[in-house]
């Protein structure tokens, strides 16, 4: 019996626990270890993280094409090496005409309301 006890406390002295054991309460808070190591894409993809996706998708596509524009159609922007040596040019109208693309064009003289017949029936008098 002596030399079990000794044999125990000596296994437990060569290999240790990498962490101490977590009290009871603890260990009930946390989710269940899986046995095998699951693929990235079956613990990312998943309907619940459709939204996300489709949210992220929306913001980069969105980012890509004011990079594109700005590349493209920018005065200011001069990706080619002559168009940097010739330094800074006084082209107003190819300025105006970037700032006035069709988007801002068609809203110009458009009132800012989103709802303007609702508007004008809570604000007109009879």
């Amino acid at each position: 019996m002596h030399s079990t006890h000794f044999t125990r406390s000596l296994s437990s002295a060569v290999a240790p626990s990498l962490s101490p054991p977590l009290p009871r309460q603890l260990r009930s808070r946390l989710p269940a270890r899986r046995t095998s190591p699951t693929p990235m894409a079956s613990r990312w993809v998943r309907p619940e993280v459709y939204p996300l996706f489709a949210a992220m998708g929306v913001a980069v596509g969105i980012c890509g094409f004011q990079l594109f524009r700005n590349i493209t159609g920018n005065p200011e922007v001069r990706v080619n090496k002559a168009g940097r040596a010739a330094g800074v040019l006084e082209n107003h109208e190819e300025g105006r005409r970037y700032a006035m693309h069709s988007l801002r064009s068609f809203v110009h003289d458009k009132t800012p309301e989103i709802m303007p017949s609702i508007n004008k029936f809570f604000t007109e008098p009879k």
